[in-house]
C-alpha cells in the first residue's frame, strides 16, 4: 500500500516569492489500496533556526534559536474517511508581508560552529488512526527573496579612522588616517558601490600595501547566548594597491559591483546578513595594520499598493528576483522525486524533525 503525491506550485515570474505574494497551486495524490486516514492538512510553513556550538575545555555547550514567520493549516475536507483513488485539490495561501529571505547557512569559526537556516515550503500531511501508525507528510520548498527596508544612509557619509604609531628615536607624532566617503550605502543587487578613499601617511614608515574587500556579515542569536557575528569574503569583489610612501597621500576611488546574489536579511530576530567595505592598510612588522569597515545594505526595495486581497501583487521594481536559486519556469513543477513519490517525509530537506512549527504548537499548547 501507498500513497504517490505531488504538489504543483504555480510559480512566480522567476521562481521567487516574496513577501505578501500568493502561494498557490494543486496538491495529486493517489492511493493504491484502501487507506483509513483521520485528516488530511495542507499547510505553508515558513520556519527559522539556529543551532550554535561553543568549544568550553573538552566540552561543547550547545544553543538553539527558533522561530515561526507562517504557519497557516488548511484541514481538507477528506478527512475521517478511507481514501482508495486519485484525488486532486487546489490550495492557496499568503505569505505575509515582513518575513525574512530564506537562507543556509554553516561555519566554523574556533571556537563556535553554527548551523542556521530560514526555509519555507508547502506540506501535505495524512494522520491516520492508532497508536501505531506513522503519519504519511510529503512537502515541497519555495525561495522567498524579501526586499530590504533602508536602515543605512542612501545620503553620501563619511567614515574615518586614525591610529597613532609608536616610532623609536623619534619625537614627531606618528599618525595614519583613513577616510573614506561613501556615496550611498543601500546598493542594489547587481549595483555598483562607490566609495571615495583617502589614506594618510604622516609617518616615517612605508605602507606596503591597502585590500580593499567585501565582506558578508552573518549574525546569529541564540536563547542563552550573545550575538555572534561570522565574517566570510565574498569571492571576486576584493583588490589590492601598491605602496604608500613615508609622508605621502592616497587618494583612491573605489567602484564594487556587488553579485546578484547577494542580498540583506531582516525580520528575524536570530539570523541577519548585512555587508562591509573592508580598507586594511597593511604596516610592517611590528605594527598592527589600520582596518576601517564601512557597512552596507544590499538588495531591492519597493512600495506596495492597495490592492485586490483577491489578486497578487506584482508592483516590483524590475530588479527584484533571486537569491541564488535557480530561476524556474513558470509551468508546473516536474514529475514528484523517488522520496516524494513513496512519501518517507525526509526529500530534500537535511532535517529530522519535519516540522519545527508543529513542535513549537505543541510547547504553547
Amino acid at each position: 500500500m501507498g500513497i504517490f503525491c505531488q504538489i504543483n506550485l504555480k510559480q512566480p515570474p522567476e521562481g521567487v516569492y516574496h513577501g505578501g505574494d500568493h502561494v498557490s497551486g494543486v496538491v495529486k495524490y493517489a492511493v493504491d489500496e484502501p487507506m483509513e486516514v483521520e485528516k488530511i492538512t495542507v499547510s505553508l510553513k515558513g520556519i527559522g533556526r539556529v543551532i550554535l556550538r561553543k568549544k568550553a575545555g573538552k566540552h561543547n555547550k550547545r544553543f538553539d534559536g527558533r522561530e515561526v514567520y507562517v504557519d497557516t493549516d488548511h484541514i481538507l475536507p477528506e478527512g475521517n474517511c478511507t481514501l482508495h483513488g486519485n484525488y486532486e485539490i487546489p490550495f492557496s495561501f499568503r505569505l505575509p508581508e515582513k518575513i525574512p529571505s530564506s537562507i543556509e547557512y554553516t561555519k566554523c569559526h574556533s571556537p563556535y560552529r553554527v548551523k542556521c537556516y530560514i526555509k519555507y515550503y508547502v506540506r501535505l500531511k495524512f494522520e491516520k488512526p492508532g497508536w501505531f501508525t506513522f503519519d504519511n507528510h510529503f512537502r515541497k520548498k519555495l525561495t522567498v527573496a524579501s526586499p530590504v527596508a533602508p536602515e543605512m544612509s542612501m545620503e553620501p557619509i563619511i567614515y574615518g579612522e586614525r591610529s597613532q604609531l609608536l616610532q623609536l628615536f623619534s619625537s614627531k607624532t606618528s599618525t595614519l588616517i583613513m577616510k573614506a566617503e561613501i556615496l550611498n550605502s543601500v546598493i542594489p543587487k547587481g549595483g555598483k558601490i562607490q566609495i571615495k578613499s583617502e589614506i594618510q601617511n604622516d609617518t616615517n614608515i612605508v605602507v606596503n600595501s591597502v585590500k580593499i574587500q567585501l565582506m558578508e556579515v552573518i549574525k546569529v542569536k541564540a536563547r542563552g547566548h550573545e550575538e555572534v557575528k561570522f565574517y566570510d569574503e565574498i569571492p571576486e569583489c576584493e583588490s589590492k594597491t601598491g605602496t604608500i610612501q613615508s609622508e605621502a597621500t592616497q587618494i583612491m576611488p573605489i567602484d564594487i559591483i556587488v553579485p546578484d546574489n547577494r542580498i540583506s536579511l531582516q525580520n528575524s530576530e536570530i539570523i541577519s546578513r548585512n555587508f562591509v567595505v573592508k580598507i586594511t592598510v597593511d604596516l610592517p612588522m611590528p605594527h598592527r595594520d589600520v582596518v576601517l569597515e564601512i557597512p552596507v545594505q544590499i538588495g531591492d526595495y519597493y512600495e506596495r499598493d492597495n490592492l485586490s486581497p483577491d489578486l497578487p501583487d506584482k508592483n516590483w521594481m524590475s530588479r527584484v528576483g533571486d537569491v541564488g536559486a535557480a530561476s524556474a519556469s513558470a509551468a508546473d513543477d516536474p514529475p514528484p522525486t523517488y522520496w516524494e513519490a513513496m512519501g518517507e517525509g525526509k526529500k530534500d530537506d537535511e532535517s529530522s524533525t519535519d516540522d519545527d512549527s508543529d513542535d513549537e504548537k505543541k510547547r504553547k499548547s
